[in-house]
């Protein structure tokens, strides 16, 4: 079944770290985006085939009231065949969580929510140029679970500026007794040119080093598997049976469509990326192709590609999926990499192939490059 994407490129402000493409106090292309985004859904491929899964991503999707949303929605089953049980998220910001929104959007079938909370120290939150307070992300989480959404997701960071790890601990605490069923815990990554990098560049601030940095990871692991949650992705803790189903697609090379500016999609073996520029985008969108680029994936690149988004889940490599994918095994294609990393105790099998070991999650882009081939 199909995963479908929407990317709604809009932020209040763009946060110090954030290299996402992502616009602040744009809101006068709010209507227009909207409707260029109805228009690209009905003219794009796949019609009628069943989705499972919708995701609204960004930016700051919650900035779109919830007739916007619907509308989106909408477009989105009359061209497609939705299916009753699917999977349909927001990502959000606690400071855009009201009783009312949370039942508006409710009604129209939004059924998941993932929340950018981040951190729960105020400060920390300033220094990332969040618009809200640790209270508030904590209010927007009780918000959503008491307006009758049971499945949320918070995102959280570790390895911020001037953090240690009885932070972290905290933050963990916190964030364990909200009702959440999902979190995407991650390390911050301080991309070029960023506010935040310019900080760090001038030692406005300064970065945990490598060894404070792995007792993070680790306690992160620890936490919240004594919290029953499952760690299923490099990134990703799930309760039992709440995995992001439209996330898992990435990773197990499921199909997807994406609309909006710089939306990516993998379909029928080709991936594609729309234009970045949003009047651009409003101007073509269902009169013309909004694709940038399209590239087909040949064999060889697309069993790299398995390989690597597979290893990023703790299910790891399916060997029978593979030899049904690109009809040939996973011993001739990576064999002598495979053991290779066995040896370095980097990998470790499993009853259908293999997988990162608890060493091989600390080096997870080492071993990713050692599946791709000159």
């Amino acid at each position: 079944m199909l995963g479908v994407y929407i990317h709604i490129p809009f932020c209040q402000k763009k946060c110090r770290y954030c290299d996402f493409p992502s616009y602040g106090g744009v809101s006068y292309f709010f209507s227009n985006y909207v409707k260029a985004l109805c228009r690209e859904i009905v003219y794009a491929a796949g019609a009628g085939e069943t989705v499972d899964t919708i995701y609204l991503g960004g930016g700051t999707p919650s900035l779109l009231t919830a007739r916007q949303v619907e509308s989106i929605l909408c477009a989105v089953r009359n061209h497609f065949s939705v299916n009753s049980s699917a999977e349909i998220t927001i990502e959000a910001n606690p400071n855009n969580i009201t009783d009312t929104y949370i039942q508006d959007l409710r009604s129209i079938g939004v059924n998941r929510f993932s929340l950018g909370v981040q951190s729960f120290s105020d400060e920390q939150l300033q220094r990332l140029g969040r618009m809200h307070t640790a209270e508030e992300g904590k209010h927007a989480v009780m918000t959503i679970w008491e307006g009758g959404i049971s499945n949320i997701s918070a995102d959280l960071m570790f390895g911020l500026p001037g953090q240690s790890v009885a932070d972290v601990y905290t933050d963990l605490r916190i964030l364990t007794q909200l009702p959440i069923t999902h979190a995407s815990i991650y390390s911050l990554i301080v991309e070029d040119h960023t506010l935040l990098w310019d900080d760090i560049r001038h030692q406005r601030v300064f970065l945990p080093d490598e060894r404070e940095e792995e007792a993070m990871a680790a306690l992160v692991h620890e936490n919240m598997a004594a919290e029953g949650f499952e760690h299923y992705e490099i990134s990703s803790y799930c309760l039992p049976g709440f995995r992001s189903r439209h996330n898992s697609k990435y990773w197990q090379y499921s199909p997807y469509l994406g609309f909006g500016v710089s939306a990516h999609s993998f379909y029928q073996n080709k991936r594609f990326a729309n234009i970045a520029n949003i009047p651009e985008y409003i101007h073509k969108a269902g009169v013309s192709s909004v694709v940038e680029t399209s590239v087909s994936i040949e064999s060889r690149r697309a069993a790299e590609d398995y390989c690597i988004l597979a290893l990023r889940m703790c299910d790891g490599i399916d060997y029978e999926k593979f030899h049904i994918l690109f009809s040939t095994t996973v011993e001739t294609e990576f064999g002598d990499i495979i053991e290779r990393l066995f040896a370095q105790q980097l990998l470790v099998p499993t009853p259908s192939g293999c997988r990162l070991s608890k060493l091989g999650f600390s080096y997870g882009n080492y071993v990713f490059e050692q599946f791709i081939r000159d």
